[in-house]
């Protein structure tokens, strides 16, 4: 792997931002919902969008310590 621009990190930055927004947005979606099928639909959203928000915070730790920690 070759080393992230800033660019780049930002760019991840903002889909973490985007994933934890979903993620609370859906679990609370599933909290409010009175049919379970539909309480369903969002609680899978907010595991879906915890799991990519999981996948990138990993990624960027992984490049932080492939580039000596310089990713902030």
């Amino acid at each position: 792997m070759q080393n992230l621009s800033t660019k780049e990190l930002n760019y991840v930055k903002d889909l973490l931002s985007w994933e934890l927004l979903s993620a609370k947005k859906s679990f609370q979606y599933s909290n409010q919902e009175t049919n379970p099928a539909h309480q369903k639909v969002f609680s899978d959203a907010a595991n879906m969008h915890q799991q990519n928000y999981q996948s990138l915070l990993n990624y960027i730790d992984q490049m932080n310590h492939k580039q000596g920690g310089q990713a902030h």
